[in-house]
Parts: C-alpha cells; sequence; structure tokens
C-alpha cells in the first residue's frame, strides 16, 4: 500500500517514507496511444516539422516565437498533447491507486526552435493537485515537484504575454511556484481550473 502523507511532502511506497522530490516513477506501461502505433507517426510528423522549420522558418529571419506553426506541425504537437494525458493519467494511478483517478490535467507543450519542449504536467483529483516533471520530449512523467490538497494549492490562468509568449497555467504550492506553458489554440486550462474549483468546494471552502 503506498500513497502521499496528508500534506504532500512524503510519499509511502510500501516500506519506506521518501521526501516527495526524491519520488522516482517507473517506466509506466504502454497507453492506448502508443498501442495503436500512433506514436511513431507522430515522431514522424515531427521530423517533417523540423525540416519546415529549418527550410521556410529561418528563410524568413523570423525567431522562432514569430513564426506561424505549419500545418503540419499542429497535428503532431496535439497527438504529443494527448498522448502526455494519457501519460498522466497512468503516472497518478500508480501514485494514488485507482479510486483517486485523474479528473483534468493538462500539459506544457511549445515550440522551441525547430522542435517542441514538454517539461511540466498537471493533475488533478478529487483530493490532491499533483505537478509532474517531464524526463524528455520522447519520456514519460518521471518526477514529482509538487503535491498538494487542493485548499493549498492555487491554480491561475495566464495569457500568453503574462506566461511569457504562451498561455499558462501558473500552480503555487508549498514549495514554490511553477508554470505550465501550451502553444495556442492547443492548450486547454478550464478542465483543469474546473477540476480544482470543484475539488476546492468539495472541501466546503471556495477556490
Amino acid at each position: 500500500m503506498s500513497g502521499f502523507s496528508d500534506d504532500g511532502r512524503w510519499w509511502w511506497d510500501g516500506t519506506t517514507w521518501l521526501a516527495t522530490p526524491q519520488v522516482v516513477l517507473p517506466q509506466l506501461p504502454p497507453t492506448e496511444f502508443e498501442q495503436s502505433g500512433q506514436l511513431n507517426k507522430m515522431r514522424d510528423r515531427r521530423s517533417k516539422g523540423r525540416w519546415l522549420f529549418w527550410t521556410f522558418g529561418l528563410g524568413f529571419g523570423l525567431p522562432a516565437f514569430l513564426q506561424s506553426p505549419s500545418p503540419d506541425i499542429l497535428p503532431y504537437a496535439r497527438d504529443y498533447r494527448l498522448w502526455t494525458l494519457e501519460q498522466l493519467a497512468l503516472a497518478t494511478t500508480y501514485l494514488l491507486g485507482p479510486d483517486e483517478p485523474m479528473l483534468a490535467g493538462e500539459t506544457s507543450i511549445y515550440d522551441v526552435g525547430d522542435s517542441w519542449t514538454r517539461g511540466l504536467a498537471v493533475a488533478v483529483t478529487a483530493a490532491r493537485v499533483v505537478v509532474f516533471r517531464i524526463d524528455s520530449v520522447d519520456g514519460q512523467p518521471r518526477w514529482i515537484v509538487l503535491v498538494g490538497r487542493p485548499t493549498d494549492v492555487n491554480i491561475e490562468a495566464r495569457s500568453a504575454v503574462f506566461g511569457f509568449l504562451w498561455p499558462a497555467l501558473k500552480v503555487s504550492g508549498w514549495n514554490g511556484q511553477w508554470t505550465i506553458r501550451g502553444q495556442p489554440g492547443m492548450f486547454k486550462p478550464e478542465p483543469v481550473l474546473d477540476a480544482w474549483r470543484q475539488a476546492v468546494k468539495g472541501t466546503g471552502r471556495t477556490a
């Protein structure tokens, strides 16, 4: 039996209490997206997107954040987001068990030069907010940077300007603030905000 302490600062792995930042998630089982073969197709699209960036983007001399993503780049980035949400659900179940599933989640995914990055992700359950750190663009949620009760965490939506050129969710908790940035047109903060507010409301308080 595993689980977090009430304040989210410790995790019981069944034999030992570990400080939350020391928890390393094992390799997660394949998601439905991976099993369907879509992951390899997505990676092929990413390679094509890089070619388009170097062929056309630099030819116009525009910085990455001023370039309009090509029609081929956005679909694979959307796929990366959907794949990550499936991973978040698995990671949440691994940490909290099947009785506390993820109700909503979002991941940082935005263009950087000729590729995309996804570094942080947030999952909301009925009793907790968890912020994960992802090990690589092709990896998985590997570490935990924040776990807190909904009443001990604050989540705010930020515009592209205040999210530093990308729309963002700012998650604040006992150990700091974490900004999860997303690409305009793909980033969907509302389900996370709604789930968090409902979780807070379930405690008798308001967000």
